[in-house]
C-alpha cells in the first residue's frame, strides 16, 4: 500500500504542476494587462517590407484558388508581393488552379516529399532567383486568410519581431463536433501565445501562418525546422521542433493577434484521427530529442526563455493532461486509502475547469460557441486515444530498431 500511495501522490503532485503550469502564464498577463490585444500598427506604404509568400501544396486543388485568392485580397501593394505555390509531387490541378489566380508555381519532384522539405526546398530556389525579400510569410495551402492577416504580421515585424506566428481559427463552414473542438484548441494554443508575448516569452510556432525576417532566413534558411539525423523523417512535427530550436539559438516567436486566418481541419474524423496520431508521435520526439536539453540548458544558463520554452516542449497535451486530472480526481475521491494526501488529487482537474473557462472565452472571440465545451467528454477520450496509439507506435518504432541493429 505505501507504493500505490507513494505512484498516486507523485502522479498527483505531476498533474498538478502540469495544470498550474498551463494555467499560470495566461493568468499573470491577464491580470497584468486584461484581454487587451496590441493595436495594429499599419506601416506607410514606403516602409512595407517586400513579402514572398509561400504556400506549400500537395494536391490541394480545392483548397488553393481560395488560400491564392485570400493572400491577393489582403491589399498589400502588388510590387511588394510574391506568391509561391510549391506545388510537391502533385497529381492533380493544383499548379493549374495556382497559376491561373496569379501565383508563381514551383513544381518540386525531388525526394523526400512532405511539407517541411518543401519548404526548405522553396526558400533554397528563392536565393537563387535574384529578388531580394523582407519577409518570407508560409501559409498552409488550406487555409483562407483574414483581410489583415498581412498587415498584421507586418505590424509585429515592424516591432522588430523576427519570427511571427499568426492568429488561426476553425473555418466557420466545418461544423463537425470534432472541428469545433479542434478549434478549442486552437483558442487554447491562441491564449497561450498571447500571454507569453505579455510576459516577455517566446511563442508557440504554428505552421497555419508565420513569417521570418531575411535575416534569420539568410542564416538557417529552413534548416532548424528539419528533422534531425537520428530521427530521419519520422520526426514530423516542424512547428513544435522549429519553436524549440529558434528560442535555442536565441530568437522569441512574436504572435501577432490581428494576423486572422481561417483553416478547416480535418474533414472526416478518421483523417483527424491519424493526424492527431502523427501529432503526438512528434511532440513526443521531440520532447525527448530537444525539449529536455533545452529546460537543462535553461536552468544552466538562468535563461528564462529557455527554461519556459523547455517546459512548453515537455507539457503534455491539454486534452491529455485534463483526461489525467479526472482520473486522478475520481481515484482520490473513490479510493482515498490509495493518497498520501486524498484532497491534492482533486485539485489539477479543478485548475483545469478554471482553465477551460478561459479558453472558452477565447473561443467565443474566434467564432466558437461556447455549448462546444459540451463535447469535451468525446474529445479528451479522443485525444487521450490518439496519444496511447502514439505511444504504442513509438515501442513498436524502438523494438523493431534494437531488433535490426541485433540482426546487423
Amino acid at each position: 500500500m505505501l507504493v500505490v500511495k507513494i505512484i498516486t501522490t507523485l502522479l498527483a503532485l505531476a498533474t498538478t504542476f502540469w495544470a498550474v503550469y498551463v494555467l499560470i502564464i495566461p493568468l499573470i498577463a491577464t491580470l497584468y494587462l486584461g484581454f487587451r490585444s496590441r493595436s495594429v500598427h499599419t506601416p506607410t506604404l514606403g516602409e512595407r517590407p517586400r513579402i514572398a509568400v509561400i504556400i506549400p501544396a500537395h494536391n490541394m486543388e480545392l483548397y488553393i484558388a481560395r488560400c491564392v485568392d485570400s493572400i491577393t485580397a489582403c491589399g498589400y501593394p502588388d510590387d511588394r508581393l510574391d506568391v509561391y505555390v510549391t506545388a510537391d509531387h502533385c497529381i492533380d490541378r493544383t499548379g493549374k488552379f495556382a497559376a491561373d489566380c496569379g501565383a508563381t508555381v514551383l513544381e518540386r519532384e525531388v525526394e523526400p516529399r512532405g511539407k517541411t522539405y518543401a519548404l526548405g526546398w522553396t526558400i533554397e530556389m528563392l536565393k537563387g532567383i535574384g529578388k531580394a525579400y523582407d519577409l518570407f510569410v508560409i501559409v498552409d495551402a488550406t487555409a483562407k486568410v483574414d483581410q489583415g492577416f498581412l498587415d498584421g504580421l507586418v505590424a509585429r515585424w515592424a516591432d522588430g519581431a523576427p519570427i511571427v506566428v499568426g492568429h488561426p481559427v476553425v473555418d466557420p463552414e466545418n461544423l463537425r463536433w470534432f472541428a469545433r473542438c479542434l478549434g478549442l484548441t486552437l483558442a487554447h494554443r491562441n491564449l497561450q501565445n498571447w500571454s507569453r508575448n505579455a510576459v516577455g516569452l517566446s511563442g508557440f510556432v504554428g505552421g497555419r501562418g508565420m513569417a521570418y525576417d531575411k535575416a534569420y532566413v539568410e542564416r538557417f534558411g529552413w534548416s532548424l525546422a528539419l528533422p534531425t539525423a537520428e530521427h530521419g523523417s519520422s520526426h514530423p512535427t516542424e512547428d513544435w521542433r522549429h519553436g524549440v530550436r529558434v528560442v535555442e539559438h536565441g530568437y522569441k516567436v512574436a504572435f501577432a493577434y490581428g494576423a486572422k486566418l481561417y483553416t478547416p481541419l480535418r474533414e472526416t474524423l478518421g483523417a483527424a484521427t491519424e493526424q492527431g496520431v502523427r501529432w503526438e508521435r512528434g511532440r513526443l520526439i521531440n520532447m525527448a530529442s530537444h525539449g529536455f536539453a533545452l529546460f537543462l540548458r535553461g536552468v544552466k544558463e538562468l535563461d528564462p526563455l529557455k527554461i519556459f520554452a523547455g517546459l512548453d516542449a515537455t507539457q503534455p497535451p491539454v486534452a491529455v493532461l485534463t483526461g489525467v486530472a479526472i482520473v486522478v480526481a475520481a481515484a482520490s475521491v473513490l479510493i482515498p486509502s490509495w493518497f498520501a494526501i486524498p484532497r491534492l488529487g482533486v485539485i489539477p482537474l479543478a485548475v483545469m475547469a478554471f482553465y477551460s473557462v478561459a479558453v472558452v472565452a477565447q473561443g467565443r472571440r474566434d467564432g466558437i460557441k461556447a455549448s462546444t465545451i459540451l463535447w469535451a467528454p468525446f474529445y479528451i477520450a479522443w485525444r487521450c486515444a490518439a496519444f496511447v496509439r502514439a505511444l504504442a507506435s513509438l515501442g513498436r518504432s524502438a523494438v523493431l530498431d534494437r531488433l535490426s541493429l541485433r540482426r546487423g
